[in-house]
């Protein structure tokens, strides 16, 4: 029975194989060509290693052996010191210019039987490059130890799920359009962290309340543990219902906005289609530069309208905070969510004082320089930053976004908004 022998390789080996052979196909005398080849320069490449580690074995031996005495083995502290090498090159040795001769040519070592024996078989490969970079820096490789840092995420203690539950109250908002009012089925959307390491010193009430988000969408999991924290137990936000209130209402204006879970948005799906005055909207922060925002609401309704509906700014802005959005559509709406936080997004002014982290500590100025009169009276940074950072990504940086910038008290440009 005969034999074949298939050789697999890469698109960018077969470059290398054409560019030397200098042919349209590839036959096995030139696949063989190129290994050798390459053997070969891969052992003029290894031989400066190669011969260092044989004078450095030669030098170490003759320690060795003057430290063996008739009582064994005895080093002084001189003889230790005689093991010690440089772990990397000083300054001046990095970068002081060699003659060209002396950078090419084989550098001799001590006389030594050995070590005249490492010297022919050298000179045998013609020049080597002993004073190369790529060969101080493999032996720096050698002598100083690499250091690896891997992250590992530290994953929360196994929890029991919470059960879901659809609440009459949410039924009704879907209804009539108009939340139930001391209602326990929602809550404004940010009271929902109170429970989480952002929210520990910090108080949450200086948020809006108009945003809502139902029981089922804030309760992931089943704990009666005051000291729990619930980061890791955060459920992304994904689906919204809006509406103009009042079934009857002839505005077009939205009035309420929702933010549900998975199993609501499903089991209410049936009531609302049917309604007149509640929409369910497909909604995802961006994180990402290259997508675009989807804070309209435009992706996927239901059910579909004739006549677009308007979203009230205050409403979207507090939205993307809460969702962990990252990166702003304009420079405009930029300013509009430093007004929103009290924040300066310009130079203060006319005896302006802005802390470090760019939050505005004088009132009467907030409104000159926000363009409203803003409800946080204390810095919201910290919290945003670990809304942001912690809980909505995971601990991932968020520094070269448009959101990091700004909570890092960097002020933003029209410059920066242009795609």
């Amino acid at each position: 029975m005969g034999q074949s022998v298939v050789f697999c390789i890469p698109e960018e080996i077969k470059i290398k194989i054409l560019a030397r052979t200098s042919k349209r196909d590839i036959d096995v005398s030139d696949v063989l060509c190129w290994a050798i080849s390459d053997t070969w320069v891969d052992i003029l490449r290894s031989m400066p290693l190669w011969a260092t580690q044989g004078q450095r074995f030669e030098r170490q031996s003759e320690i060795w052996a003057g430290a063996r005495t008739k009582n064994g083995l005895v080093i002084s502290q001189v003889q230790a010191s005689k093991f010690l090498e440089s772990e990397s090159q000083s300054l001046e040795d990095r970068y002081r210019p060699y003659p060209t001769a002396k950078s090419s040519s084989f550098v001799p070592f001590p006389q030594h039987k050995n070590n005249n024996l490492i010297m022919q078989h050298c000179q045998e490969f013609g020049h080597l490059e002993f004073n190369s970079a790529t060969l101080q820096e493999e032996q720096e490789r050698e002598l100083s130890p690499e250091i690896e840092d891997e992250r590992q995420v530290q994953k929360p203690a196994p929890t029991q799920a919470a059960k879901h539950h659809l609440d009459d109250d949410v039924m009704k908002f879907v209804s009539t359009g108009v939340p139930v009012k001391g209602s326990k089925a929602y809550m404004p959307a940010f009271e929902g962290l109170r429970n989480t390491s952002a929210a520990t010193n910090f108080d949450l009430s200086q948020f809006h309340n108009d945003l809502l988000i139902t029981a089922d969408f804030a309760c992931t999991v089943d704990t009666c543990s005051a000291l729990f924290i619930s980061d890791a137990f955060q459920r992304p936000v994904q689906w919204i219902l809006t509406s103009i209130g009042e079934v009857a209402s002839t505005s077009n204006t939205v009035e309420y906005m929702m933010i549900i879970s998975p199993f609501e948005a499903h089991c209410i799906m049936p009531e609302v289609r049917k309604s007149d005055s509640v929409t369910l909207h497909l909604y995802s922060p961006r994180i990402n530069l290259g997508h675009g925002s989807l804070d309209a609401l435009d992706l996927y309704t239901v059910p579909e309208r004739t006549v677009t509906r308007i979203l009230p700014r205050n409403l979207v802005l507090q939205l993307n905070l809460f969702a962990g959005q990252l990166y702003f559509g304009s420079f405009e709406e930029y300013v509009e969510v430093c007004g929103f936080l009290n924040l300066a997004w310009k130079k203060a002014e006319n005896g302006c004082i802005v802390a470090a982290d760019g939050f505005i500590l004088t009132d009467e100025i907030r409104k000159g320089i926000s363009g409203s009169v803003s409800r946080f009276k204390d810095s919201p940074i910290n919290f945003l930053k670990a809304l942001m950072m912690k809980i909505r990504r995971n601990c991932e940086g968020i520094d070269k976004t448009h959101m990091g910038k700004m909570l890092n008290g960097i002020l933003l440009e029209p410059s920066d908004f242009i795609a």
